[in-house]
């Protein structure tokens, strides 16, 4: 089977790291020939490269001369429109299948232009997204199979590691510094727990794009929030040395919190948990649907802070039943998610796509 990938970002975010996870543990003996497609190359090239052909430079023109030369039995575009609108001006015999990732909602607007005859079915990754492409799409689209493939991940990167941690509880939170991920709330929320925990550290990790200006209103608003002699901004970190950091959390009694105001499947989630931080989260999304709610999972309603601050210094109380408890949990995660043993799954789905 001669597959096609077509992504318009050729970056090193979720969509690629779900495609490196699906390709490595491949076997060798298999009948795929593998390519995908990006606009532009901006570090892709080094995380698949080993593992498919790739091409850059394709954008709607491009792309429909590029198609016109190769022949593929499946055709899968992931989150963009301009491809669609190629292959729709185009009589091609493949099979072709949109994956939806995002859950921003004016980025699923392109779902609602999609025609009967442009393509064969979805995939996605949550029950949660399954409605939002229900909800979008036309009418004349809703006998196109959905279908579901939850992300997965490498379990032996995201593995509580014996670390060296001493200090106070910390309570971590991983993100884009933006509105979406809400770097605020996490700061109101870590106020609230100062009051009760004086000793807790607040950590963010991630940003190391955002604007100088955004940086310092950062640091202002932590200083605003009464908490910044306990802050730490660690603005870059790779995602391999992640298992590390969850490790660290856990070792020192704290936890991560998330106040997302909504996620597709929520990585970082699961990335936590494997790793040993129990994890305090908005209920929004497919945050849900991750796991049962447990002394190590816990959900609050978005935005509210008090509760939120609540469950956080409940789990702080409670950290050595709590971590001993997800410890236990940890082998159902990683027969759930864990990449080599998921990943022939996902293979099969398209696979029955083109029989």
């Amino acid at each position: 089977m001669k597959v096609l990938f077509l992504y318009r970002y050729g970056i090193l975010g979720g969509v690629c790291t779900q495609l490196f996870h699906r390709f490595r543990h491949l076997p060798k003996d298999n009948s795929l020939e593998i390519h995908c497609g990006f606009r532009s190359d901006h570090g892709v090239k080094e995380m698949l490269g080993d593992y498919a052909t790739l091409h850059f430079g394709l954008n709607k023109e491009t792309t429909k001369t590029f198609l016109e030369e190769n022949k593929f039995d499946l055709i899968i575009i992931i989150d963009t429109e301009e491809y669609i609108d190629a292959i729709r001006e185009m009589e091609l015999d493949s099979k072709i299948i949109v994956e939806v990732h995002t859950s921003i909602e004016r980025n699923l607007e392109y779902l609602s232009r999609i025609k009967a005859d442009d393509i064969d079915g979805f995939i996605t990754v949550s029950q949660y997204m399954i409605d939002r492409i229900k909800h979008h799409i036309q009418p004349e689209l809703k006998d196109k199979k959905i279908t579901t493939f939850q992300n997965v991940l490498d379990s032996d990167l995201f593995k509580p590691i014996d670390v060296e941690a001493s200090g106070p509880p910390v309570i971590g939170w991983v993100g884009k510094i933006d509105d979406h991920k809400d770097w605020k709330a996490f700061m109101q929320i870590s106020s609230l727990i100062r009051k009760t925990n004086p000793e807790v550290e607040f950590w963010i990790v991630g940003g190391q794009t955002c604007p100088e200006a955004l940086a310092q209103e950062v640091f202002d608003y932590a200083e605003e929030m009464g908490i910044i002699s306990k802050f730490k901004w660690i603005d870059r970190i790779e995602n391999i040395k992640m298992g590390s950091l969850y490790s660290i959390l856990a070792k020192r009694k704290g936890l991560s919190l998330v106040t997302s105001h909504c996620e597709s499947f929520g990585m970082s989630v699961l990335e936590s948990l494997l790793a040993g931080s129990p994890i305090v989260c908005t209920n929004v999304g497919a945050l849900p649907e991750i796991t049962p709610e447990s002394e190590f999972f816990k959900l609050y309603d978005l935005q509210d802070y008090e509760v939120a601050a609540s469950k956080c210094i409940e789990v702080l109380s409670k950290s050595e039943v709590t971590n001993n408890l997800l410890i236990e949990h940890r082998a159902e995660l990683v027969d759930k998610y864990d990449s080599s043993k998921r990943s022939t799954e996902y293979w099969e789905i398209l696979q029955k796509q083109v029989e």
